[in-house]
């Protein structure tokens, strides 16, 4: 939504916003439809037709995300060489490029385990530039981008990017179909999409060539010996707070992500087409709902929006409790909650960091809560799969370990929403004063009966929140 975007807004380097913008969008568009075939139910159901057991798929999601603790070194040499540009370019190439070996995978043997290998070798290659690419690229772009407006631009990119992804993962979801129930097994159909994936993430690459250089390429201050720049985030207490919250929430949504995909396609008997499209609608529902978090994050501050949206999430596994074989239909309710939930706690949780990392260490700040964000992410999955394999082997688990294990995950899910109650945010606000705004606004030129339900309805909807959050006496303090 151009016309909404600030027309006369340009950065030190002389970009203006729209051209910036148009860039970032092609090439988050190229990233996102890349990520979508190669990742979630592509990549699970890949490592299953490979012969992959629960280990092994825990251990395959788990790469890219473990990956990301790289960044705890490269950050130091990032902050040391500088050249953010570059470094991000480059990276992106060998990231994107690793997945055209994948095309290869169906001619190894069968019978051997070199297919499940090199699948984990491809990754973990792909995963470590990755790791790198993101450090340089969130670096900057925080140079080229004021922090008043990142929540509308981020919001605008994910929107743009996200549905076009959509559209790309139900045409290879129906190509997989077409091999027969669940993907019938067949490998080749799934090489044929993961190296579509990797050729059009390698041509989003060329645009990132295209965005300009900021006028600031090192620090401002000349980088410290590494054992004391990363320290440095260990010490801030505020920033470790928030470590600490990124690393519960990401070790219980990550736990389960792979295996929700395998129930799903081996417990549910959907095709990869309903599956996918399940899942488009949560990428929708995110696409059409991040530009308007991040306005209210611009205006309210990014952690009442990133406390929503983990309440919102956090209610979904008890509703995947009530789903059974012959009854699927309330996974929608999930993929509402989901999409609304994810998308306000994505378009926050990257903000925040920003946020509260200072500008002249910000990449070793934005290390640290990669690499502990990605381990405890990585960590949760492979965790699930090791139990998953004492308890039953190679074989896929039943119901009865499904349901323990989507329990387990909501007891996670509510212990991680108190903890951003100790998270102090300059210039935010309680999340129960911004439900409260939210009511104001929907009551607007309703009748009285329906402004009667809003006004005590999120009144004590926002009392609740800010009972759960803990933040009413601190946060006052900072209004």
């Amino acid at each position: 939504m151009r016309s909404r975007e600030p027309r006369l807004w340009s950065n030190e380097s002389g970009a203006s916003w729209h051209r910036v913008g148009r860039l970032v969008d092609a090439n988050g568009i190229a990233q996102t439809v890349m990520a979508q075939l190669t990742g979630g139910v592509f990549l699970t159901g890949f490592a299953l037709a490979l012969g992959a057991g629960p280990l092994a798929i825990g251990a395959i999601s788990a790469i890219p995300l473990a990956a990301k603790g790289s960044q705890l070194f490269l950050s130091w040499l990032v902050e040391r060489a500088g050249h953010w540009k570059q470094a991000a370019l480059s990276c992106a190439i060998i990231a994107r490029g690793a997945y055209l070996f994948i095309p290869l995978l169906p001619f190894l043997p069968a019978a051997s385990n070199w297919r499940v290998g090199s699948l984990i070798a491809v990754l973990i290659a792909a995963s470590l530039a990755a790791a790198v690419y993101e450090l340089a690229f969130l670096t900057w772009m925080a140079e080229l981008i004021p922090e008043p407006l990142r929540g509308v631009f981020w919001g605008l990119r994910g929107r743009n990017a996200g549905l076009v992804g959509i559209v790309a993962s139900i045409v290879a979801a129906a190509l997989i179909d077409r091999g027969g129930p669940s993907g019938g097994g067949n490998p080749a159909r799934f090489a044929v999409v993961f190296g579509t994936a990797a050729a059009i993430g390698l041509g989003g690459a060329a645009f990132i060539r295209l965005l300009p250089t900021p006028r600031r390429q090192h620090s401002r201050e000349h980088p410290a010996a590494m054992r004391n720049l990363l320290s440095a985030p260990v010490r801030d207490e505020n920033f470790r707070r928030f470590i600490g919250f990124s690393a519960l929430w990401s070790f219980a949504s990550g736990s389960m992500a792979p295996f929700y995909m395998v129930y799903l396609l081996r417990q549910l008997h959907l095709s990869f087409v309903i599956v996918t499209l399940l899942t488009a609608l949560t990428n929708i529902l995110m696409a059409v709902t991040q530009t308007h978090w991040g306005r209210l994050g611009d205006h309210f501050g990014t952690k009442p929006v990133l406390r929503v949206g983990a309440y919102l999430i956090g209610l979904t596994p008890l509703v995947w409790l009530t789903t059974a074989p012959g009854r699927a239909w309330p996974i929608v309710l999930v993929q509402v909650l989901s999409g609304v939930g994810w998308s306000a706690f994505h378009v926050s949780q990257n903000n925040l960091a920003l946020k509260l990392a200072p500008e002249r260490r910000r990449p070793s700040y934005l290390a640290l809560f990669g690499a502990v964000s990605g381990f405890a992410e990585g960590a949760g999955p492979i965790a699930i799969g090791g139990l998953l394999s004492l308890a039953g082997g190679n074989e896929i688990p039943g119901m009865g370990a499904f349901r323990f294990l989507m329990l387990g995950q909501f007891i996670l899910f509510a212990a991680a929403t108190f903890a951003p109650g100790w998270i102090m945010e300059p210039g935010g606000r309680p999340v129960g004063h911004l439900i409260r705004v939210m009511a104001r606004f929907r009551t607007m030129d309703t009748s009285r009966p329906i402004s009667l339900v809003f006004e005590y309805g999120y009144t004590h909807l926002a009392r609740v929140a800010d009972m759960i959050a803990l933040e009413f006496p601190r946060d006052a303090e900072t209004l």
